[in-house]
């Protein structure tokens, strides 16, 4: 978040606000609009906070607190409604973080409450920022890190690779204030230099630096790097209580305990920004982390090839990628082939779509939960939750604010009545009746919750989170469809709404869901973006594509992947006997949207599951590039396949340039489908071409030069399609922006 260092804190007591959202603020000027930013990302999480703390330098606090009169921070405060406390905290130079002023919906006893939680609230920071990826790095498969001790280990410790923003640094910076107060009152407040192990934390010590200059009033040191083992017995040692000494990280403690016998310092002149729980002296580092899976099994290392750390950094080496062949035995799913044929040719699924609601957010895979009530597994999964799995005292019917869930919830209220024989229909209630507070609910009765379409499970929650103080009896929800982008969100959605302080009975049935992927509508934003200013040279069908690109209520309709015909009007259609489906289809039908579903829940299984055999997965724990190998083009020679798994492959998969075989492979499968561009062999080349102009799909550089040898005498005409291609190759110049009579 720019311009603020945002994490969570959860307090384990027994008070009535236990979730805290903390924005730290580095000294210096306010930045307004950041800051509302910050405060409007920190309300929208899956479980909003009890409490969103800003946290600032003491002297700056009545600054801050001014700020909000403007009516940017005072529209952003106002977000917080009548449930979440909005507040203004300080510190000192110590680092003690109190209250100073609640600015929204004040706690009773919030001071008194944050009062010594000073360090379970940097830790709590701390851990946020030491769990950026790569600062605990494994060793790849068959290896082991020497370090400059000569002591073996499967993992390292990078404290650096978290400080890739200012932010971070700063509350580093601020999380160190209490170990110098600490050397001060030890050994008197002189500092003249600032010592690190590494110039990767200069920025730390720089930071810290200006900080203790402005809360001490003192001259500013000096920083100075003495570069890890290497450099120990090369460093000037420093006089007495004149030094304070920043170690970015050790698994072991080990050079903190070397400085300190060179240098002769005080304990409270060096620390270890970062280590492990087990380590020796743990309880003196600023941070420790949990101890990796399998770093105790030393024994395992006699058998493993040695990777040196050389200097302040290791150099592994290089691993060739790993390539993934698709195979139907190991990555069909039939819960997506189900899916594709309930709803893959009525219209139900759409790519970049809004749906029927104004103004709403552009999906890129989305699905008209209206048509679940069309389907007759749907009804019948309907009809026995209703039946059978739904408690007795319901009374009400909660439903998502939309058309889709409204019908459903109508049908499911009915089925209820008529198993209940009930003589008066259940209340039918939307959530932003429940969020105003204007339902009128038993409190001991049941509801059943329903929800046609979801993503995350957001609104869900919400529901969940406003029923809290009002509603403590059995609850059921419905879920028609859940399109996420990782297993891992389909999986928490369930745990998360189960829970219930008051031990309530809590069912969750959801009809289907599909994990897609993330990214799938990057590749469709960068085409129009692209392509917007020249979208009338290549016909009126591309016009209409291209402007659907950007969302519209259908989305794309059939016209989900570039046309293959010389006009750019017709679309690909799938053929018969597609390998990861079961046969409900003919080619007439339009499956484009649910073709691409399957890629992106195909290739997402591939990444997240777990196979007998790791030549499956595509994903690694070493430090290896994976790549789709190079044969799925042509084992999934149907030119809608391979346009659907160019759309939802990330970078990495498609980058072919470290790996000379897979890149000659591509060489020549390229030729192939762009000397046959006007047949069906080739009816993707436009999609392959795009894919190589976005430097989405790259070979090596030689190849590449030889393709466009290879095939500019091929792509010689006149026709929309061959003008596209000779641009994605740059054999002629992008058009430039058109100036239209509808501009003025």
């Amino acid at each position: 978040m720019n311009g603020f260092f945002a994490f969570d804190w959860a307090l384990d007591s027994g008070s009535p606000v236990q979730n805290f959202h903390f924005l730290f603020k580095p000294p210096g000027a306010l930045n307004a609009a950041n800051l509302a930013d910050a405060i409007e990302a920190g309300l929208q999480g899956i479980n909003p906070p009890d409490v969103v703390a800003i946290i600032c330098e003491q002297a700056e606090a009545d600054s801050v607190t001014q700020a909000f009169g403007q009516p940017l921070l005072a529209q952003a405060a106002s977000r917080t409604s009548s449930k979440v406390c909005l507040c203004i905290c300080s510190f000192n130079h110590g680092g003690s973080v109190t209250l100073v002023e609640a600015v929204t919906n004040p706690v009773p006893g919030l001071g008194q409450l944050l009062r010594g939680r000073t360090p379970a609230i940097r830790n709590a920071g701390l851990k946020r920022l030491f769990s950026a990826k790569h600062v605990s790095v494994v060793a790849p498969p068959g290896f082991t890190f020497v370090k400059p001790s000569q002591k073996r280990s499967t993992h390292f410790l990078r404290a650096e690779e978290a400080l890739t923003e200012v932010e971070g640094v700063q509350f580093l910076a601020f999380a160190l204030l209490e170990k110098l107060r600490s050397r001060s009152l030890k050994v008197g407040t002189q500092l003249e230099v600032i010592f690190v192990d590494t110039m990767g934390i200069a920025a730390v010590a720089y930071a810290l630096r200006e900080m203790y200059c402005a809360l001490y009033g003192v001259p500013k040191p000096r920083v100075v790097t003495f570069h890890s083992h290497e450099g120990i017995d090369k460093i000037d040692a420093p006089l007495h209580g004149t030094s304070f000494t920043l170690i970015s990280a050790s698994s072991s403690m080990n050079l903190e305990r070397d400085w300190k016998q060179k240098v002769k310092c005080d304990a409270t002149e060096v620390v270890t920004l970062l280590t492990l729980v087990d380590a020796k002296d743990a309880e003196d580092a600023l941070c420790a982390l949990p101890v990796p899976e399998g770093l105790d099994d030393r024994r395992r290392h006699n058998h493993l090839k040695d990777l040196p750390i050389v200097g302040e950094r290791f150099a592994p080496e290089e691993l060739l990628p790993k390539s993934v062949l698709l195979r139907k035995a190991e990555h069909r799913l039939q819960h997506v082939s189900d899916f594709c044929q309930a709803f893959g040719r009525n219209g139900a699924l759409a790519v970049q779509a809004r749906g029927p609601i104004p103004a709403s957010k552009i999906r890129p895979i989305y699905f008209d939960g209206r048509k679940l009530l069309e389907d007759a597994a749907f009804r019948a999964f309907a009809d026995k939750l209703t039946s059978q799995q739904t408690a007795a005292s319901v009374s009400s019917v909660i439903y998502q604010n939309d058309e889709a869930s409204h019908e459903i919830a109508k049908y499911c209220a009915a089925s209820l009545q008529k198993v209940m024989q009930r003589a008066s229909p259940l209340a039918l209630i939307s959530d932003h009746e429940i969020e105003t507070g204007d339902a009128e609910l038993d409190r001991d009765a049941g509801i059943l919750v329903v929800a046609a379409v979801v993503g995350r499970g957001t609104r869900l929650l919400s529901i969940s989170r406003d029923l809290r103080d009002i509603h403590a009896g059995a609850r059921t929800y419905l879920i028609g469809a859940q399109i996420a982008e990782t297993a891992s969100q389909l999986a928490a959605l369930r745990p998360n709404l189960k829970h219930s302080a008051s031990g309530a009975e809590i069912r969750i049935e959801r009809f289907r869901g599909v994990a897609v992927g993330q990214g799938i509508a990057d590749s469709f934003q960068e085409e129009f973006q692209l392509l917007r200013n020249s979208q009338r040279q290549f016909g009126d069908a591309y016009a209409t594509r291209l402007n659907g690109l950007d969302g519209s209520p259908n989305g794309l309709g059939n016209t989900v992947f570039m046309p293959r015909d010389d006009g750019l009007a017709e679309s690909m259609r799938l053929r018969p006997d597609f390998a990861y489906w079961d046969p409900f289809y003919c080619e007439s039908d339009e499956t484009n949207a649910a073709v691409l579903v399957t890629a992106g829940a195909l290739l997402q299984h591939a990444r997240e599951a777990k196979f007998a055999s790791e030549i499956d997965r595509l994903a690694t724990d070493a430090f290896q590039q994976v790549i789709l190998n190079p044969e799925n083009f042509t084992r999934y020679n149907d030119g809608v396949i391979q346009a659907a798994l160019l759309r939802c492959a990330r970078p990495s998969e498609l980058d072919y340039s470290r790996e000379s075989n897979a890149s000659q492979f591509m060489l020549d499968f390229l030729a192939n489908v762009f000397d046959q561009h006007n047949r069906r062999q080739g009816e993707a080349a436009c999609e392959f071409a795009f894919a190589l102009y976005t430097r989405k799909l790259r070979l090596q550089q030689q190849h590449l030069e030889e393709l466009k040898l290879r095939v500019k005498p091929k792509l010689d005409g006149t026709s929309h399609k061959l003008r596209l291609l000779r641009i994605l190759f740059e054999f002629d110049a992008m058009p430039a922006s058109e100036i239209l009579p509808d501009d003025f």
